[in-house]
Parts: structure tokens; C-alpha cells; sequence
């Protein structure tokens, strides 16, 4: 006899769910006594019975995507780090090789599988209840199964590209004598799941939403940016024979799709690149087209992660000393124009800040002073700055090892030195006097994408919106769809203008050959996504993943370095022990 545990398994939460109502979501905030009593019990059938429960059961399909197996932590741990562009202690993504992805918390007993599956539980839910829901109104009851079809699309969506064929399921799950128990689903089917969904949404997903909040919220242009970027997969290197036959005709659908939302009203790339990711104006930006809702209570933890090591100023949950885990690799920050608005000093990078030393340092009581190499490096040029002393790994060792946290904290290609610099310096005062000063003089690029100046709280605590997409990615989109079917088309180089032309760039010169042109649009989606999660899956879909990350590339002081190295396996990430335990019918993907 089999026993299967469904406690641990994303269908397992996904079936406790079915049992408790989406109304269970509405009050999870509430401070008081949520014993079960038969007051505050509403059984399914008794549920979705007007417009305000309909509301409450679509965000309840959402709430998981800001879950312990969504993007408050485990979904970006697993991609954040398996990449070209970041620089990552040692023990994120499962490590230099990624092969502890399978063993590390955020890829078994919590992973995106979990959060991915209790998303579309509910989507299906919703289809099953309010479609057949008499008390709901006409209008609420199509807005309501729109919006479950495009967020079980995108859970479809990062399954298939995280793990390849996974079980299909679009009905409500309904305990049975197989448990559950399903073989996973071809590639292609699951595809054709997405587009159907999201071509079926945006029939009735609204053109805007009106509420404080509504930029993040799925709506016709979410779904039509959404579909452009999925079938631009759909004609990359991860497709079926079946699928690679289409090619052309994908390419086309990505490039109609992607004009479909150029020409909608409700979008448009704010003025300034690093005015979406404000806490304060996130929600009312027309680029967001779909993000994971943030706030002071429950949000996620990449901000502390990506913040500047020591400086607690700039998020909640920064700790005595950093964390400052994740910085901007050092080959990828040399590949910035010096005008480009993307790598702007001090507003898109941090280039100097202070340091609150951890409690153990010999130097507890001090903030320290923080300047980037280089940052000082033009100040010496200029005349205005110059090292007295150099302190070097003797005095480190003697307790000064930690005044810009994490910078001791190496993997192949780290964009730092080990002993970043704790130097006695002079800069010149307003009156040209030299002054003695004592600095840190970090080697490493912090991203200040993830800001939230205004959390006091903890490392979840912060506001800032997770974007999954934005305005900017389709035109890109738009861009390397109608490069790789005809080139440098006009279509293609007015998308890259607008973006360019933000950046503070020249448009792009006319004349290149296609590959060429194909290149640089790859390089313009790098330098525009950065650090928002993007490369691993532009990487695969290129076909490029295992050259990349296997390339030789130069680095500050170790010459040239394999920085990530990776095996073919590893194009598909492991799915979860718990999840093979509790369906039999399911089968590891292979090497892991």
C-alpha cells in the first residue's frame, strides 16, 4: 500500500486550500481570534456568491506569488545567482556549480513548484465557481475568470521554463482514489495552455484599473505583453521539434503582439529609468505592466539582499553589517557606456555610502565612511584625494575585516577584492586644506534598484513592487522578434530608440548585418533588465546558457575565470523530492 504525504507537496497546499475558501485570504491581515467556529467558516459552495467575494477569490489567486514559495524569497534565490551579470556569495543558488539547487531549502521543501501549483488551484477554483456563480454580476464574473486565466498563465509560464513539461491541470483538484497522481504533460501542451489562456484573458481584462495599486494589476496590456514575450520562447532554443517548425510564424505573433501594447494607451516608459522601482510612484507607473504587491507587512526579501553592504539607510532587515549579498559582477559593469542612465553613480549604482560595522568589530562604535574605487580613484585624478596609509590583510585580521560586510565573501568571479580597503586617507576641504579622513574604498557595484528608505522593519518588511513585467521588456521583445525574422527592421529600431534615448544613448546606427544587429539587441536587454531576473531564462531561450556561463572572462584580479560553470542538465532546474514522493507518476529531470 502507498501512503502519500500531501502536506509538504505544492498539490497537497493547493488542496488544503480547496478546502478553505478564498475568503480565509481577505482576513489574514486581521488581528484577532481566527478560531474555527461556524461564524467565520463559509464552505466553496456557499462562497462566490457576489461581486465583493468574487474580488476577494482573484487575490487570493495572487497572494502566493508574494509567498514563502513565490517571490518573498525562494523564486528569485534559485535564478538570481545562475546568471552572468550578478556577483553572489558562495552559498546563493546552490552554490558556484548550482548543483545544491536540489538539495538547498528554496529548491525542495519550498520552491516556485509549490507557488506555482497553489496559484493555478485557485485560477481553477475561480473558473469553476464564479463561472457558475448566479450572484456574481456579468461584468465582475468576466474581469474575475480573466483574471484567473492570465494568472494561471503565468504560473504555467514559469513552470515550463524553470522545469520543462509539468503535469497540466486546468480543473479544480478534487480528492479521488489517485491522489492527485499525474505524469507530466508535453512541452508543447503546456505552451498552448499559456497562449490560450492569455489570448482568452485579455478578451476582458480591463483597460486600466482605477484603485491605488493598479499598475501591478494584470490588465489588457499585461496580457497582450505577456503573450508577446511567451511565443518569442516559443521560437527560442528551448522548443519542441514540433515547436521549432513554427518558428516564423511565432516570431510574427511576438512582434503583433508586442505593437498590440506599443499602440495601447495605458502604457509607456517613465521619463527617468530609476523612477519605477520608487516605492513611492511604483504603483502609478504606466510602465509596470504586471508586479508582485509589496508592503510593510509582507514583502520580499531581495531588497536587503541586493543592497549596499553595510548601509542600512536604504531597506529594513539590513542587519549590523550588510547583508550586501548579491552585488553587480565586475566584467558586466565595465560593459556600461559611462553616460548611460542605467549605470548612473549614486542612482541607479551606489557609489558611496556608510557603513554600520557588525557588533564584533573592534570598530563597533564608529559608522565608517563609504567611497567606491571608482568613485576615489576620480577624486586622486582630480587632485582632491590621496592614500596616506594602505592597511592590508594584517590589520583585517586583527578585527577590521568587516567594515564594508560581505566583501571578504568570494566565489570565482566576485566583483571585489578580498581585503576591499580600509584606508587612511586626506581629501581636500572647501578651502583646499588637506584633511585627514579614514574611509572604506569598496571594489564592488551594488544595484539601487531595491531601495525602500522608509523601512524600519525587518528584512521583509519592505515595500518595493517585484515587476515580472514591465513596458520596456516588450519593446525588446518587439525588438529581438523582428531582428531574428528580418533584421534591422523599422519596427525594431524604434522600440530600441525609445529605450536608448531614456538611457541617454545614441540611437543605434543603421547598416548592421542581421547577426550583428541580433547581438546588440541582446546586449541592450541585458544592460536594460539587469538584476531583475530575466538573464537565466533570455540565456536559454537564446540558446546561449552553456557558453556563457562557461566562458572565460576577465575579472579585477584573478585574470581570466570560469565564473558559474554549468552542464547541460542543469538548462532545467530539479523539481522537488516532496513533489516525487507524493506523485508517482511524476520523474526527475534528468542529471539532477
Amino acid at each position: 500500500m502507498r501512503f502519500h504525504s500531501r502536506e509538504n507537496t505544492g498539490w497537497g497546499r493547493a488542496l488544503r486550500w480547496a478546502l478553505l475558501p478564498a475568503l480565509a485570504v481577505g482576513l489574514a491581515g486581521c488581528q484577532t481570534d481566527l478560531t474555527e467556529t461556524s461564524t467565520n467558516f463559509i464552505s466553496p459552495d456557499k462562497f462566490y456568491q457576489n461581486d465583493t467575494q468574487a474580488q476577494i477569490a482573484v487575490n487570493g489567486v495572487f497572494q502566493p506569488l508574494m509567498d514563502w514559495n513565490g517571490w518573498r524569497q525562494p523564486a528569485q534565490h534559485s535564478v538570481m545567482c545562475d546568471e552572468d551579470e550578478t556577483g553572489c556569495e558562495s552559498w546563493l543558488g546552490g552554490g558556484r556549480n548550482g548543483s545544491g539547487l536540489a538539495s538547498q531549502w528554496y529548491g525542495n521543501g519550498n520552491a516556485p513548484w509549490g507557488g506555482d501549483y497553489t496559484i493555478i488551484n485557485r485560477a481553477n477554483q475561480v473558473l469553476q465557481y464564479i463561472g457558475a456563480s448566479a450572484g456574481v454580476t456579468a461584468t465582475a464574473k468576466a474581469q474575475s475568470l480573466a483574471m484567473a486565466k492570465f494568472g494561471r498563465a503565468y504560473a504555467y509560464f514559469d513552470l515550463v521554463r524553470r522545469y520543462g513539461g509539468v503535469p497540466l491541470r486546468t480543473v479544480m483538484y478534487t480528492p479521488d482514489a489517485q491522489l492527485g497522481e499525474q505524469a507530466r504533460a508535453p512541452v508543447d501542451s503546456i505552451w498552448n495552455q499559456i497562449v490560450g489562456d492569455l489570448r482568452a484573458a485579455a478578451t476582458d481584462l480591463p483597460t486600466a484599473f482605477n484603485a491605488a495599486n493598479g499598475s501591478g494589476l494584470p490588465r489588457q496590456a499585461s496580457a497582450y505583453g505577456l503573450l508577446a514575450k511567451v511565443y518569442l520562447h516559443m521560437a527560442g532554443a528551448e522548443a519542441s521539434t514540433a515547436m521549432q517548425a513554427k518558428k516564423s510564424q511565432y516570431l510574427d505573433s511576438a512582434s503583433y503582439y508586442a505593437q498590440k501594447v506599443m499602440s495601447d494607451g495605458s502604457t509607456g516608459l517613465e521619463p527617468k529609468y530609476m523612477d519605477m522601482f520608487n516605492v513611492n510612484t511604483q504603483n502609478g507607473s504606466k510602465e509596470i505592466l504586471f508586479a508582485v504587491q509589496g508592503n510593510r507587512g509582507n514583502g520580499s526579501n531581495i531588497p536587503p539582499f541586493f543592497s549596499p553592504a553595510g548601509d542600512c539607510s536604504l531597506v529594513g532587515g539590513c542587519g549590523p553589517a550588510g547583508p550586501g549579498f548579491v552585488k553587480i559582477r565586475w566584467d558586466f559593469a565595465k560593459s556600461f557606456d559611462p553616460s548611460d542612465k542605467r549605470w548612473e553613480h549614486n542612482v541607479a549604482v551606489a557609489m558611496a555610502w556608510n557603513s554600520m560595522p557588525p557588533a564584533q568589530s573592534v570598530l563597533k562604535d564608529f559608522t565608517t565612511p563609504v567611497i567606491h574605487v571608482d568613485s576615489f580613484t576620480t577624486l586622486v585624478n582630480k587632485g582632491l584625494a590621496r592614500v596616506v596609509q594602505k592597511k592590508g590583510p594584517a590589520d583585517w585580521a586583527s578585527g577590521m575585516d568587516s567594515v564594508v560586510a560581505g566583501e571578504g565573501w568570494s566565489e570565482a568571479c566576485e566583483t571585489n577584492r578580498l581585503f576591499p580597503g580600509f584606508e587612511f586617507v586626506q581629501m581636500k576641504n572647501s578651502n583646499g586644506d588637506w584633511v585627514n579622513d579614514t574611509i572604506a574604498i569598496p571594489h564592488a557595484y551594488y544595484t539601487l534598484k531595491y531601495v525602500d528608505r522608509g523601512n524600519t522593519g525587518g528584512e521583509y518588511g519592505n515595500a518595493n513592487n517585484f515587476i515580472i513585467l514591465r513596458y520596456a521588456d516588450v519593446l525588446l521583445v518587439l525588438a529581438e522578434a523582428e531582428a531574428l525574422k528580418s533584421g534591422q527592421t523599422p519596427a525594431a529600431m524604434q522600440a530600441l530608440h525609445l529605450i536608448r534615448q531614456r538611457a541617454n544613448l545614441p540611437d543605434m546606427k543603421s547598416g548592421l548585418s542581421q547577426a550583428a544587429f541580433i547581438d546588440s539587441v541582446r546586449v541592450e536587454r541585458g544592460h536594460e533588465l539587469y538584476a531583475e531576473f530575466q538573464r537565466r531564462f533570455d540565456l536559454i531561450r537564446q540558446g546561449k546558457y552553456l557558453d556563457v556561463m562557461n566562458a572565460s572572462v576577465p575579472t579585477e584580479y584573478q585574470g581570466s575565470q570560469v565564473c558559474r560553470p554549468r552542464a547541460l542538465y542543469q538548462l532545467l532546474q530539479p523539481i522537488p523530492s516532496g513533489e516525487l514522493a507524493a506523485n508517482p507518476l511524476l520523474k526527475q529531470n534528468t542529471g539532477w
